[in-house]
């Protein structure tokens, strides 16, 4: 008996069933992509550690863990640390003005033009490659336990994604995320404990593992920076944790629920890390890293027990996919269709919009995972270019009333331009493209807004401290 495909078969059947049950409750666009701002801890907590836990961090974790060994861990560090500070500060004022999405802020304080190229931006050259990205990662799994081509594995991943995703919206993409959650997190501490018992133990594994590995310092501090960067200010800009903070049921539930959720994604990324390690004594070295966290639970585990931690994989995977893709549907369902082509679409074809966009930004993806590969590379590729243009613009909407849209507008064309060179270079003196784009996109957001007027279409206000000061007149008028 196939164990491996048993367990898997399992999971879908119960993943779409849910869906299905979920599909029936929606009505409207706010149900389909927001769950009508209803969701509690649990399920947003869930959704987080879901998404976060994804091919990079599992797969692409472990297979930097078997390469660089503990040094990857900077990489956590950073988006840790980024995620809980700005949720923290700006989740309330994120709850606040129920933003769908980051264009969305741009929209109203900057005016429509604004907003444009985030949109496309966060649609095309974040959600859809990190979507191919997932693709990859599930192709992996299926190819290894049914001996398919890869290209059948991403095909084969692409339809149950994209069918998921069509039919349940939000509401099923965050009940099924708390679901594998808990999936996800049994699998990877079983595999890690059971798996350090395989290779000997603590001792016989630090014994056996290169010192450089367990040396975290080991890369170099410009290499450490480099990682810090591209993992780090993206996630003050990451659009899926803002509408898990948008469709929370309190500003309260939905700024603990994220961060919370990190946390956890924070330790099960570290685990990934070690299992990594611990691969390297028992498999080649020369096994590709993208098959390291699979082939080290293969050989480990008997596949009836191996094949429920390898189904918290592809339901880390599976979640991934379908967050990544309803994210850029409201993108372009909101922020392009509403925005742009059709300003006065009623609620029922901004719920067909977003569906089609589902279809369309799947379809995208499938193109990246079919003709590259390298699941880090295209997350940093991702990550990179959506904060150098967007970070610095987004901070000034929320801290600065002198940012005028012409400065916003310079600073995002400016530094994805440097950013572009930069990389065509060959990233002269071995620094990442990120940090010249970051300082573009501040020298030319500051200096352009110091010479420039407001537009007509802005809305000159500061709104972190526009909005702190609400909840202040609020709670003195209570008292």
């Amino acid at each position: 008996m196939n164990w491996w495909l048993l367990w898997i078969i399992v999971f879908l059947v119960v993943i779409f069933t849910v869906s299905i049950i979920y599909s029936r409750k929606i009505k409207t666009a706010d149900d389909y992509v927001m769950a009508d701002f209803s969701l509690g801890f649990f399920p947003i907590c869930g959704s987080v550690i879901a998404t976060v836990t994804g091919s990079a961090a599992l797969i692409g974790g472990a297979g930097k863990g078997f390469e660089l060994g503990i040094a990857y861990f900077i990489t956590i560090i950073s988006f840790v640390s980024f995620t809980v500070v700005a949720v923290t500060i700006l989740g309330p004022t994120i709850r606040k003005l129920k933003l769908y999405t980051v264009p969305e802020l741009f929209v109203r304080r900057f005016g429509k033009a604004s907003a444009l190229i985030p949109a496309l931006i966060i649609a095309f050259l974040y959600m859809t490659p990190t979507f191919g990205m997932q693709l990859v990662g599930m192709s992996s799994i299926l190819s290894a336990i049914i001996n398919i081509p890869v290209v059948w594995g991403i095909l084969i991943g692409f339809f149950i994604a994209v069918a998921f995703t069509l039919l349940g919206g939000m509401p099923s993409v965050a009940w099924t995320d708390a679901i594998q959650t808990v999936v996800i997190l049994a699998g990877v501490v079983l595999v890690f404990v059971l798996g350090l018992n395989y290779a000997g133990g603590v001792e016989q594994v630090v014994k056996n593992t290169p010192d450089d590995l367990l040396n975290f310092f080991s890369i170099g501090g410009k290499e450490l920076l480099n990682w810090f960067l591209v993992f780090g200010p993206f996630y003050v800009v990451w659009q899926t944790t803002w509408q898990r903070v948008t469709a929370a049921k309190s500003v309260k539930t939905g700024v603990w629920s994220v961060n919370i959720g990190f946390i956890i994604s924070g330790l099960i990324g570290l685990l990934a890390i070690f299992i990594g390690i611990m691969a390297l004594q028992i498999l080649p070295s020369n096994t590709d890293p993208d098959l390291v966290y699979i082939d080290f639970m293969m050989n480990v585990f008997h596949p009836s027990i191996g094949g429920l931690f390898l189904v918290s994989l592809l339901a880390a995977l599976l979640t991934g996919a379908t967050s990544f893709l309803l994210s850029g549907a409201i993108n372009i369902s909101k922020d392009i269709y509403q925005g742009w082509i059709n300003p006065d679409a009623t609620d029922l074809q901004v719920l067909k919009a977003a569906r089609l966009s589902v279809a369309a930004m799947a379809i995208l993806g499938l193109l990246v995972a079919l003709f590259i590969t390298d699941i880090i590379k295209i997350y940093q590729i991702a990550l990179s270019f959506t904060a150098v243009t967007l970070v610095f613009p987004v901070l000034a909407a929320m801290f600065w009333k002198g940012a005028t849209k012409k400065g916003v507008i310079t600073s995002i064309f400016g530094s994805m331009i440097v950013s572009f060179l930069w990389y065509l270079l060959g990233k002269p003196f071995g620094i990442h493209e990120i940090l010249p784009g970051l300082i573009t996109s501040f020298v030319l957001l500051i200096g352009v807004s110091i010479f420039t007027n407001h537009s007509q279409d802005e809305e000159v206000i500061s709104y972190y401290h526009a909005l702190k000061q609400d909840s202040i007149e609020v709670d003195q008028k209570e008292a």
